[in-house]
């Protein structure tokens, strides 16, 4: 349900602004996220996050989200993990 996600939508605008870390529950697996950047792709929401647990970027749609809990921790940036590095991986600078 897309509708489902939009629940989230304050916390993860929230977490992004504030550089906080999120818990995330995704397919019933706990995850710790750097929230990054939000995306629209014209019914589906997606945040582009540095998963802590994959030790990777992940694109993940809020709507598939089943919990999310803003953790007090604050991230800064690391090489290799900002958004920047995300779209350079991705070959949208050359």
């Amino acid at each position: 349900d897309v509708a489902a996600g939009f629940q989230f939508m304050p916390l993860v605008r929230r977490a992004i602004r504030a550089r906080q870390k999120l818990r995330v529950t995704l397919q019933g697996e706990l995850r710790v996220l750097r929230p990054l950047a939000l995306e629209y792709w014209g019914r589906v929401w997606t945040c582009t996050a540095w998963c802590e647990e994959h030790d990777a970027f992940e694109v993940v749609r809020i709507d598939q989200m089943e919990t999310v809990e803003v953790l007090p921790q604050l991230f800064v940036e690391e090489a290799g993990k900002t958004l920047i590095d995300y779209r350079i991986e991705r070959g949208e600078f050359s």
